[in-house]
């Protein structure tokens, strides 16, 4: 019968050398057991024997991949010579993580555990595997899906396949992946805010955009005398949002009115109102209903715009209590928001041993296409979206705003450099600057002429 330990299949231990195993080893067959030679690749341990002789014993190592899925997980271990120790289901329980880990601590060797994904699912899974103390590496669902295809049968998908991929990508190339590391709580609720924030400006464009189109059909010569960005005009279209019930209000009650809200400008808000009520007088379709519509958007506008002044004071606090993002806003272009973004993607600065890797994870270095005679370069496909609009727009408010940066860019564009070319080379140089301050943990300083 053949024995089991800890839930994993093994083979029956057998003494060798003349000294008998401790405890059972997980998934070990008789040819991976080395005794006093070295195994390519792998670091020995020494002991000295009993005849004086020193004597090497090999080091076990496991490669662990889980796929990551919303109910359940799917394990695979390989052993160092590729052979599948482990392949089942785990529920995405706590309970059920917690016995995996202990599962995972049974193995007698060095271990190594990698998963596809990171954050939503995988959230409690990465948690107790950390807090369990294990090293957990991050394979991309793009690299795995790639990879697969190498594999015989690669057409065939399933967890099984995608988890044994995982463990054979993480056993081949583990020294070039990604750590997964535990989230610092700053800048995990900053990660948190700053997605949602994401969320309700993009909820906030459309609803803006709808709000045009519709006082486009309703009410057009209001709609071009406004500004539906702003507080004032917005709370205006609340109110009045036909040119029938804009005449019968009345400049002067629409001022008042107005006045009473806290409307900055109220008179001239009003008088715009009232002279693009007097040059329409034919009622368009369906104007009433869209008028209900114009004042309800208008009002989640205004609410958002409120939620967002929330948020934006929330970013702030936690920037002012997290050194990183308090030395990340120094720099000119940085503000609370933009800052809360760049911590919570990048995490630590130690992920990246150079300026040259953090700019390339952003994608704002160009890309080497070379074959035979053909050489050119183009931009990265493969990059954090996130980090890479936050440092382009940071270079652009630089540009606007900050003297070095300006006559950076001009000197971009007077080289023959496009504008978005000039401001994507203002973006790596900042990269340079950004990782130099967090290296040594200093705000930036500005450098005079005579300094330099």
């Amino acid at each position: 019968m053949r024995p089991r330990w800890e839930g994993f299949r093994c083979k029956a231990p057998r003494s060798v050398a003349g000294i008998p195993p401790q405890r059972p080893l997980i998934g070990m067959r008789e040819k991976d057991r080395y005794v006093g030679r070295r195994r390519p690749g792998g670091p020995p341990e020494t002991r000295a024997a009993g005849s004086g002789h020193t004597e090497v014993l090999e080091v076990n190592r496991f490669w662990i991949g889980i796929d990551v899925g919303k109910r359940f997980h799917w394990t695979c271990v390989l052993d160092e010579e590729g052979e599948q120790v482990l392949s089942r289901r785990v529920q995405a329980t706590e309970e059920d993580l917690e016995i995996l880990c202990k599962e995972i601590a049974s193995l007698d060797g060095e271990r190594k555990v990698a998963i596809d994904l990171l954050g939503g699912p995988a959230t409690m899974l990465e948690v107790s595997l950390l807090a369990n103390g294990e090293n957990v590496f991050y394979v991309s669902a793009l690299a795995v899906n790639r990879a697969r295809d190498a594999y015989r049968g690669g057409e065939h998908k399933s967890d099984p396949r995608d988890a044994r991929v995982i463990a054979d990508q993480l056993r081949m190339r583990w020294k070039t992946l990604p750590e997964v590391r535990p989230r610092d709580t700053a800048a995990a609720e900053m990660r948190a805010l700053v997605a949602h924030r994401r969320d309700l400006v993009q909820d906030q464009n459309r609803r803006i955009a709808r709000l045009r189109a519709l006082l486009l059909e309703t009410f057009p010569g209001l709609e071009g005398v406004l500004d539906l960005t702003k507080e004032g005009p917005l709370t205006v279209v609340t109110k009045v949002a036909n040119p029938k019930k804009a005449r019968r209000l009345g400049e002067a009650r629409l001022a008042r009115w107005l006045k009473a809200r806290g409307v900055r400008k109220a008179e001239e808000l009003a008088r715009k109102t009232a002279a693009a009520a007097g040059c329409q007088r034919r009622e368009l379709p369906a104007a009433e209903t869209k008028a209900e519509l114009i004042a309800e958007i208008a009002s989640e506008v205004l609410r958002t715009k409120e939620r967002l002044k929330c948020l934006d004071r929330h970013l702030g606090e936690l920037v002012d209590r997290s050194p990183e993002a308090t030395v990340v806003r120094s720099l000119p272009g940085m503000g609370p928001v933009f800052a809360a973004e760049f911590v919570s993607e990048v995490g630590g600065i130690d992920r990246f041993h150079s300026a040259d890797q953090l700019a390339a994870a952003a994608g704002v270095t160009p890309v080497l296409r070379a074959s035979g005679q053909v050489s050119f370069q183009r931009r990265s496909r493969r990059r954090n979206a996130v980090l890479k609009r936050v440092l382009y727009r940071s270079a652009f408010t630089a540009m606007v705003h900050h003297q070095a940066s300006s006559e950076f860019y001009r000197r971009k564009r007077a080289e023959g450099k496009t504008h978005r070319q000039a401001l994507i080379a203002l973006a790596r140089r900042r990269v340079n600057v950004l990782w130099a301050m967090l290296r040594d943990g200093r705000a930036y300083e500005e450098r005079t002429p005579e300094a330099a």
